[in-house]
């Protein structure tokens, strides 16, 4: 069949190639027209959305993102330990920065982006947008592509992103990701139960209570991507299977696969206690008959057979199986409106190993993927000792979610962070043993970072109701802005290479075990007082600095970084400066 858009949009085309044929010396018409052409060769499958340009977006054409520490909120509860933050202001601006301090360094990210109900949950350039707003979505799209693009960026080949969401904008937001991220990246998506069924959610009588929420979950490359697993005995409980040869079968070959194939009476089946010389058996069905290398055995070797053999056989496949045994049994139908049989396997050779020295094998239990957080979404809103409306997150549910990473050192970032949920979930993590740590961005409408992100943290550090004190350092830093006009803009931006440094690095500059130098002189400083310190972990130095071989030696052992250009460098060039 003929594409009819294709043949459309060509007959467009030449009509445009005419025009412009037509009008070579009018450089206003022809510009119009290469317009037009471009939208009507742009791509046509996928999701596609008006573009929308943010405030946000603008404000960064003529200024230069920051950071500013904010001193008086900063929580110094674990010695020796490295820093969490939380980030005030527009996320964009500060994904830009943290694209320069993290970029590929993130395991974890997990967002709950405002839904789009159209019910004042999503503010685009300073206005809720409501349901009579006729590019809703496209707004939406807009404001989500660019963020999952940074998010991408930062994102490390191993780690991954987890987005929650309702039915609003799923459908938008599995197509988006998909293009952001890949659809071979997508690895599942949870579906959450996050009330009652007879809990009502509005005051008004609904056709359709919805139940579910769903949490979207793509790597950043599945090929990579390590998942953690919970694990179980691996039992013998199952390989209570005995199969006796009572004759000796008759051979056959199915291409380079050799084959004894055993009729009815001269083979038999008995139930035996689980051991290490039992069979277990699998049914061919399912997804293991069209996907797996049973199945494939079975479609070639048995079924092809079962004409010609009759009901009721057993197929001894040889040189198959990771066993030991070097043959696997397969049954054919056993009555006529039967059309699968059965696989018989042993022990597989690792696992048999670990029994006979004594160790209990484990194997890992696949992730289900629907839960019911009903009751912790019921009992939510004091989580943290701090209320908070429509859209906080259970604990336990993060837990869960930043748990399937398997280090205990991981970065995890939540840049939709409001009611501070996720920073939470990484502290009490930690409770393993884990050195986990998080950042969170999140803007101060209505003062939510202010009196909600940040109080709930260190309600959290410092122990809350009946719960215990969880040790941690956080710093809170506040989006500013340098203008790309100032006269001393080097100077300017020099001023927030601290934030920077201590970003990057999850320390403190503090002038005792962490310090920075940014001139020769300086450094002249540090040597002539440096029998004063003690403990000095790391110096973070301008390139400019140059130690003496003196300095070199006296500075041996201590981590030496240099502070790199790509903090600030780009935005530089821009204007023609350099550090």
């Amino acid at each position: 069949m003929p594409n009819l858009s294709q043949l459309k949009r060509e007959r467009m085309l030449a009509f445009l190639q005419k025009i412009k044929n037509e009008h070579r010396d009018d450089d206003d018409m022809l510009i119009a027209l290469g317009e037009i052409e471009s939208e009507l060769t742009s791509k046509k499958y996928g999701l596609v959305w008006e573009q929308h340009e943010e405030a946000v977006d603008v404000m960064m054409r003529d200024h230069i993102p920051v950071f500013t520490e904010v001193p008086e909120r900063e929580i110094t509860a674990a010695p020796g330990q490295g820093y969490n933050f939380i980030l005030e202001g527009d996320n964009l601006h500060s994904l830009r920065l943290l694209e320069k301090t993290h970029k590929g360094r993130i395991d974890v990210i997990y967002i709950d982006p405002p839904y789009n109900t159209g019910n004042k949950d999503f503010i685009y350039d300073d206005a809720y947008v409501d349901t009579e707003d006729g590019f809703r979505h496209s707004k939406w799209a807009s404001f989500m592509s660019e963020r999952l693009q940074y998010a991408k960026r930062l994102l490390n080949d191993k780690g991954f992103i987890a987005i929650s969401i309702d039915d609003n904008e799923y459908a938008v937001l599995k197509l988006l990701c998909d293009e952001v991220f890949g659809a071979h990246n997508y690895l599942t998506t949870f579906h959450v139960q996050v009330r009652y069924p007879d809990k009502s959610i509005s005051t008004e009588d609904k056709v359709f209570k919805p139940l579910m929420e769903y949490i979207l979950f793509y790597a950043k490359d599945a090929n990579e991507i390590v998942i953690h697993q919970e694990e179980a005995d691996y039992g013998l409980e199952k390989f209570c299977f005995r199969i006796k040869e009572k004759a000796t079968g008759t051979p056959f070959s199915v291409g380079n696969q050799d084959v004894v194939v055993f009729k009815p009476g001269e083979w038999e089946i008995e139930k035996i206690d689980g051991c290490l010389t039992g069979l277990k058996e699998t049914w061919i069905t399912g997804s293991i008959y069209t996907t797996m290398s049973y199945g494939k055995v079975f479609q070639t070797v048995v079924e092809p057979r079962i004409d010609t053999d009759g009901l009721g056989c057993l197929y001894k496949v040889l040189g198959r199986g990771d066993d030991g045994l070097g043959y696997r049994y397969y049954t054919g139908p056993q009555r006529a409106t039967a059309k699968k049989g059965k696989m018989f396997s042993g022990v597989p050779l690792d696992k048999a190993a670990s029994f006979q020295n004594g160790t209990a094998p484990k194997k890992k239990i696949p992730i289900v993927t629907t839960y019911d957080f009903s009751a912790d979404f019921g009992n939510i809103r004091h989580e943290g000792a701090m209320p908070f409306g429509s859209g906080k997150k259970p604990v336990k549910m993060l837990k869960q979610i930043i748990n399937y990473n398997p280090k205990k050192d991981a970065i995890v970032l939540d840049f939709f962070a409001g009611s501070g949920s996720t920073g939470h979930a990484v502290l009490d993590l930690n409770a393993d043993g884990g050195n986990r740590t998080f950042i969170m961005c999140t803007n101060n409408q209505n003062g939510i970072c202010e009196n909600t992100t940040f109080p709930r943290i260190r309600n959290v550090v410092q122990g809350y109701a009946a719960t215990d004190p969880i040790p941690a350092n956080v710093k809170y830093y506040r989006t500013d802005f340098v203008s790309k006009d100032d006269e001393y803009l080097s100077d300017s931006l020099l001023e927030h290479i601290r934030e920077m440094i201590q970003l990057e690095h999850g320390v403190k500059i503090d002038g005792s075990q962490y310090l920075m130098v940014m001139s020769d002189e300086e450094a002249d400083d540090l040597q002539a007082h440096w029998s004063e310190y003690e403990g000095v972990k790391a110096i973070y130095a301008s390139k400019e600095v140059l130690f003496t071989t003196e300095q070199n030696a006296l500075f041996a052992g201590v981590e030496i970084h240099t502070i790199p250009d790509y903090y600030f460098n780009f935005e530089l060039k821009e204007v023609g400066e350099t550090w």
